[in-house]
């Protein structure tokens, strides 16, 4: 487990990086301004396992490299691709960005759950007020 401590242009942000038998959990937490060392090891003593609990772990496949030569032209291809794809420094900034895809399609999930359930109770009172006109009281 490894926590590095940078600022990102207006907070001060701790980066916690845990690499596991091939899978690897990362947390970015805020600290907000400069934190002083009491600051830090009370974050690693009380919050930063049970936050590192919450971070789903992303498996890491490394790339299968061939050994066949490459066309000129499609290398000349390949690299202009690779040029346009955006540059990731770490893998832990790859690990973030796919924790914050999962967290998303999470959140989604959720949303969509609690639409169906809110559709389905207003379609139930419908129903019952319907009944009641039909009784005539």
């Amino acid at each position: 487990m490894k926590l590095t401590i940078f600022f990102d242009g207006s907070f001060w942000c701790g980066l916690v990086e845990d690499d596991e038998d091939g899978k690897i959990k990362v947390l970015k937490h805020i600290f907000g301004p400069e934190p002083k060392d009491t600051e830090v090891l009370t974050f690693v003593n009380t919050q930063l396992l049970a936050e590192m609990a919450e971070v789903p772990s992303i498996s890491m496949a490394s790339k299968q490299v061939n050994e066949h030569r490459i066309n000129p032209k499609r290398l000349q291809r390949l690299v202009n691709k690779e040029k346009n794809q955006p540059i990731y420094a770490t893998k832990a900034q790859v690990a973030m960005q796919k924790s914050i895809e999962i967290k998303r399609m999470q959140r989604k999930e959720a949303s969509k759950a609690q639409k169906q359930e809110e559709a389905q109770r207003r379609f139930q009172l419908k129903q019952e007020k319907r009944l009641q006109k039909r009784k005539g009281h």
